[in-house]
């Protein structure tokens, strides 16, 4: 049968769910079996379209249900990405697909703002009071967490206040309450990385009290409780980061989300290292391969298998981590690419292979230097002088390693406590009683003070 009309795009399927008949509004806000299906798929979706009477009354009203409309294939395509657009945006509103793409406007157009000024104009103008902003600004936040922390917590306490200033009317209270909670977790998780773990621990209180007014699908509580698992682990609280981490783990398999469990899985399996069991963390690793589906994020099964490479060799089991090592390919992306060779360095150094080891190490240090990652440049540079320690290097070299290792630290904007067990190496070295064990135990505290 042919389709001989003029197709819906994304934009036009957005319109229509939002200006369909002015009583119902949307066959999404006028029925809540509707709305609760349109969450769950398209085609579970379409059948309580077709069957119930108010929806199918809307439907035909707007010619949804007509050969030119949702049987069209190009049609139907389109309203499937939208379908994907809004499940991606964490609510149940085609209209949040338009306000993703304002969103970045927007966040320009607030970004050179001083915080409080920024604040204000999202109080006033209701241009800014839009989930897709919300959402776009918990993107930044995350992107920043590695790179910029006070950027990451800049961005998350905006999120927090565009959540408060929602209309309950347009996004109901409940998913308001959900990505509220979700933007306390993210300034948690900011706070976190910079070493404040009381201002931490407040925000998780106020992200679990929106929870309990959200929409209790355990989505929203299982992002939240993620984020929570790395503080608990940076707090040495290894046993309550473990079973929280299992009572999300139960909530994915429930849901069927494999992916999802084979995250958790490398989740568990760095606090099972920091706990001291890198056997354990490699065993987790392996297993997290056989959960995370390359179609979905390859390049995630890729640094499972790398890390478990790593838990390896802490665990002395050499033969294992060069036997699966042989077999990892050169990582896609460069930043990976460099923590691919960082354990192929630790690995060479674990053999007996100084030199080998020492310039693969001069490499990794080169290369997160110039990438403007310098906390885990001066990491690098650290296990440099190490290794060149451990070969008899001259103690000029080790100096010179030892201070480049400060300078990374210093533009890292690294915490004072980091500063402090630097000094212990650097001290050593002028008084001549350095050790490889305070080489050893100096880079470990620092590797448990690193921004993550």
């Amino acid at each position: 049968m042919g389709h001989d009309h003029e197709h819906l795009s994304p934009r036009d399927w957005v319109l229509v769910f939002e200006n369909a008949d002015d009583d119902a509004r949307s066959l999404l806000r006028s029925c809540a079996d509707a709305r609760a299906l349109w969450t769950e798929g398209m085609a579970p979706w379409l059948e309580h379209v077709a069957g119930c009477a108010a929806c199918r009354a809307v439907a035909e009203a707007e010619n949804l249900l007509a050969v030119d409309s949702l049987d069209c294939p190009e049609c139907r395509s389109n309203l499937e990405l939208v379908h994907q657009i809004v499940e991606e945006a964490e609510h149940f509103e085609p209209v949040v697909a338009l306000e993703l793409q304002r969103a970045e406007r927007l966040l320009e157009e607030l970004a050179p703002r001083p915080f409080a000024a920024a604040v204000r104009e999202i109080r006033t103008e209701g241009v800014y009071q839009q989930w897709g902003l919300g959402q776009r600004l918990l993107a930044a936040s995350r992107a920043a967490w590695r790179s910029d922390p006070e950027l990451a917590l800049h961005r998350a306490l905006l999120a927090v206040v565009v959540a408060q200033e929602l209309d309950p009317d347009s996004y109901t209270e409940a998913w308001i309450a959900d990505l509220e909670a979700k933007a306390h977790a993210y300034v948690a998780n900011a706070h976190r990385i910079l070493g404040r773990f009381a201002e931490a621990e407040a925000e998780f209180e106020l992200a679990e009290a929106c929870l309990r007014r959200g929409v209790r699908s355990g989505q929203a509580e299982a992002r939240v409780h993620s984020l929570k698992v790395s503080l608990l682990n940076d707090q040495s609280r290894h046993g309550e980061a473990l079973a929280l981490l299992a009572q999300i783990e139960r909530f994915y398999q429930g849901h069927d989300e494999r992916h999802e469990v084979g995250r958790l899985v490398l989740h568990r399996a760095h606090v099972l290292y920091s706990a001291g069991e890198p056997a354990r963390a490699a065993e987790e690793c392996l297993r997290a391969t056989t959960k995370l589906a390359p179609s979905l994020d390859r390049d995630l099964l890729l640094v499972a298998q790398k890390n478990a490479v790593g838990y390896l060799v802490s665990a002395g089991e050499l033969d294992r981590a060069r036997a699966l090592f042989d077999e990892l390919p050169p990582m896609p992306e460069p930043l990976e690419e460099l923590r691919r060779l960082w354990a192929e360095a630790d690995l060479l150094r674990a053999e007996g292979r100084h030199a080998e080891s020492c310039a693969v190490y001069e490499r990794v240090r080169a290369g997160f230097a110039a990438a403007g990652l310098h906390y885990d440049a001066a990491l690098a540079a650290l296990d440099l002088a190490r290794t060149a320690y451990a070969q008899g290097g001259p103690v000029g070299e080790v100096r010179a390693l030892a201070e480049q290792a400060a300078v990374q630290l210093t533009l890292a904007g690294a915490k004072a406590e980091a500063f402090a067990a630097h000094r212990l190496v650097l001290q050593a070295i002028r008084d001549d009683v350095l050790s490889h064990a305070l080489l050893v135990r100096v880079r470990q505290h620092l590797e448990t003070l690193r921004p993550s």
